[in-house]
């Protein structure tokens, strides 16, 4: 019997932002790349991607991916994030702010964490009891 469908990597990305920046400015499911000029929607709906979230700090721009287990593809989304954002022109007021990745996931994966270092993502582990449950259920790794 299949297991219902439930949004984890939103609800992860949610709890620790909440936990961590509760009263900074915060955008979930965020589609970063330029404008879409009429005619082009439908390509655009295509091109533009979406960012987990983005968070202001007041001093630096946040792109956050989550991921119940640590995908190293996660690396490869942050950064072309990167390049997207000051071609955001929902976002134009924050270009001047640095921007800082992060890849938050649920357990510590050295390969990726290495990956992460060598490409400046800080890379988080928050891994809740809600989320051990989960990840001792689906695949055995949490005792």
């Amino acid at each position: 019997m299949p297991r219902p469908y439930e949004m984890r990597e939103t609800r992860l990305l949610k709890e620790w932002i909440h936990k961590n920046y509760p009263d900074k400015p915060q955008w979930f499911r965020v589609r970063l790349g330029p404008a879409v000029f009429e005619g082009e929607e439908k390509l655009y709906q295509m091109l533009r991607r979406w960012a987990d979230a983005v968070v202001f700090t007041g001093k630096e721009i946040l792109i956050i991916e989550a991921k119940m287990r640590p995908d190293p593809a996660g690396i490869a989304q942050l950064e072309l994030y990167r390049k997207l954002f000051p071609e955001t022109p929902e976002f134009k007021m924050f270009w001047k702010y640095p921007v800082k990745l992060v890849f938050l996931t649920t357990w510590l994966d050295k390969a990726v964490k290495a990956l992460c270092d060598e490409k400046k993502i800080e890379y988080v582990v928050y891994c809740p009891d809600w989320a051990k449950e989960y990840i001792r259920q689906r695949w055995g790794l949490i005792e």
